[in-house]
């Protein structure tokens, strides 16, 4: 397996390295039409032992494509017995988020050490004093009875929240207003609902995202951003292109949203954030993407994260959110009831 993977490194390194002619569309403008799926196995965050080193070594890389292929058969197998599993043994497993729903594959492998390429040192950078962050508590308590993390309003995590008393004080994508691989609306590597649709006029570039079904309908005629007392939470875009690269300027955020949101914890407010993204189209089936995050009310330095996408032949399906439709529901009636007893 290693010997493998070793030479296919070596035959993608050849093939992404050569020079690659961008095709055009209809409108002469980079094609990065199509279906495109963001896994990447690399961490947000550089593990401290590489230092400030940036890329795997061979080694290390055939190391990481062993693990993504004993998860692939890990999530066949959870395919093949999940059923028979559920349905004739007791468990409390409901079989919702299992290996069946992830998807690993890597067609364009990125062997950088983490997502976060600044700061050098691949990690968060401090935030400002007095700024909020917000830790999602335990999966086994999601009411955080006493265990309350971080009081404070609005709740910015994803998951989880500060109480069961309302359906305000639960995660974003508990309530399904937002989801930390694809808001605020950077896109971070994940191996879940990972795909986006991307489709171009000559006017404008719509980019809908797979989790959450949140379209973005993106400007390209340099029409000024709308007055900052109107806010979203995906905030504003505004487009443009520069050479082979589409970038994507947004701001006028909501201030419920985190300027860094991720899958258990948050940082600061979106709300004097400006996020830049940048889609490159690097080979027939590879997409570069990159996004800076600027916040100096929150952090004392910018972000910037590179991803690898890869085109997938397949269609975005409707995303359906059952836990805002049943099961917030349900906690809240539960806390009612225990209350009650």
């Amino acid at each position: 397996m290693k010997l493998f993977s070793l030479l296919f490194f070596f035959i993608a390194e050849f093939v992404w390295s050569a020079e690659f002619s961008v095709p055009l569309n209809e409108f002469e403008q980079p094609d990065l039409s199509g279906v495109w799926n963001f896994n990447d196995s690399t961490p947000f965050e550089r593990p401290e032992n590489f230092g400030q080193r940036e890329f795997l070594s061979e080694e290390e890389l055939a190391d990481r494509k062993a693990r993504l292929a004993q998860g692939e058969q890990l999530r066949d197998q959870s395919e093949s017995n999940m059923s028979e599993r559920i349905l004739n043994e007791p468990t409390n497993d409901t079989g919702a988020y299992n290996l069946f729903w992830s998807y690993y594959n890597e067609p364009y492998p990125n062997d950088r050490t983490s997502l976060i390429v600044y700061p050098k040192n691949g990690r968060i950078p401090p935030i400002l004093d007095g700024v909020t962050t917000q830790l999602s508590p335990p999966g086994s308590n999601p009411c955080n009875y006493g265990n309350v993390v971080n009081p404070d309003r609005p709740v910015r995590v994803s998951w989880g929240g500060v109480s069961c008393d309302r359906p305000e004080d639960f995660g974003l994508a508990t309530r399904c207003l937002a989801f930390p691989q694809t808001f605020p609306p950077h896109i971070k590597a994940n191996s879940y609902n990972n795909n986006l649709l991307i489709v171009q006029t000559k006017k404008y570039v719509m980019i809908m995202s797979e989790l959450g079904s949140d379209p973005r309908i993106i400007p390209l005629d340099g029409r000024p951003f709308p007055d900052n007392k109107l806010r979203s939470w995906t905030g504003a875009s505004r487009g443009h292109w520069d050479g082979q690269t589409l970038v994507v300027e947004t701001k006028n955020f909501t201030s419920n949203l985190a300027s860094l949101f991720l899958r258990t914890e948050s940082y600061g407010s979106a709300e004097n954030m400006v996020l830049t993204e940048k889609f490159t189209r690097v080979g027939d089936s590879a997409l570069n993407y990159e996004f800076t995050i600027d916040d100096p009310d929150t952090f004392t330095d910018q972000i910037t994260v590179m991803t690898n996408m890869s085109r997938l032949n397949s269609p975005i399906y409707e995303f359906a959110c059952h836990e805002g439709n049943y099961a917030l529901e349900n906690m809240l009636r539960a806390a009612r009831i225990a209350e009650q007893r």
